[in-house]
């Protein structure tokens, strides 16, 4: 186990999940988050996952870090980027002034397209992407409750050459209690993804509802499927083919996600930015490349990015 000394930048639920159950499996993990009182919880008093799975892993001091300046020291060789794909590019120019050559990096991360940025910076062959079938809610300092787990989560790479690597880390994610399958094609599975998202994170952020309430409600159910279909349409015109039934996989999928907040729901709350350019952006720009109009997709972009916007207080 030496061999891998692993690094989760981003300890946030998806984030907090997997360096629970690597670090529980006998890992090193190292932890780096800006967020002060949730870092100093785990320090004082470990990493608690509920819901789903129940686990509480204790973190040292040294495997806990408060920014990426303090990587600078850190013994780490393969590093998980789990930030809002939001972030990415502001935080890519500052991890490359402080990681070492030769270490691998994966995005776990909402978003399509999110490892392209990471390999304009490190390298393909350095690059892997992992997509998960997870989720959970940060519900305090040190605790994340895990809403659900659809295995298996997928891994892949850009580059052949870091093939290896993603079998590799596959076997240990998967012997870590978070079934994890190799796929050569990542890109379809990130495709897949999004299609997801896309259909129900937004709708429950601008509604402030969880997913089942959204499932449940006969007038947003209707939406989120004609998101799906829309967006199914752009990812075949882009090359990207499912199985026959998967537009109903994909309701079926939703409908066993439960009183889930999402992440975007989370931001809008929070009032920070959202991933909705990774997500609902990314199938109306492929939509346009192909000439496959989105006019939901268009208005759902549209709606979470005024609902970004900050309140106006007038006279």
């Amino acid at each position: 186990m030496e061999k891998y000394r692993f690094g989760i930048l981003g300890v946030g639920p998806v984030g907090a999940i997997m360096a629970a159950h690597l670090a529980n499996a006998g890992y090193n993990v190292t932890l780096i988050d800006v967020l002060k009182a949730h870092m100093d919880e785990i320090k004082k008093n470990g990493l608690s996952i509920t819901g789903f799975k129940e686990m509480n892993v204790p973190f040292s001091d040294k495997n806990l870090c408060y920014g990426i300046d303090e990587l600078n020291d850190m013994d780490i060789n393969i590093l998980f980027i789990s930030v809002k794909a939001s972030v990415l590019p502001q935080i890519l120019p500052l991890l490359k002034q402080v990681t070492k050559p030769g270490m691998t990096y994966v995005s776990l991360q909402n978003g399509l397209d999110n490892e392209d940025l990471i390999a304009e910076e490190f390298g393909k062959e350095n690059t892997l992407r992992i997509v998960v079938n997870y989720a959970g809610n940060l519900i305090d300092n040190g605790r994340v409750r895990m809403s659900f787990f659809n295995a298996p989560n997928y891994i892949g790479m850009i580059n052949s050459s870091a093939e290896k690597k993603a079998k590799e880390l596959a076997d240990i994610i998967t012997k870590s209690d978070l079934e994890t399958a190799f796929t050569p094609e990542i890109k379809k599975y990130e495709w897949e993804k999004i299609i997801l998202n896309a259909a129900l994170s937004p709708v429950c952020a601008l509604t402030r509802r969880t997913m089942k309430q959204m499932m449940n409600c006969k007038e947003t159910r209707k939406l989120s499927e004609a998101i799906l279909r829309e967006a199914i349409d752009v990812a075949e015109a882009n090359g990207f083919h499912f199985k026959v039934d998967f537009l109903e996989f994909c309701m079926n999928y939703l409908d066993k996600a439960g009183h889930h907040r999402t992440s975007m729901h989370v931001d809008i709350e929070k009032k920070n930015p959202t991933e909705i350019g990774f997500i609902n952006g990314k199938i109306v720009k492929y939509g346009k490349v192909k000439g496959i109009p989105t006019p939901i997709n268009s208005t759902i972009v549209s709606l979470i990015r005024g609902s970004e916007l900050p309140e106006y207080i007038g006279a």
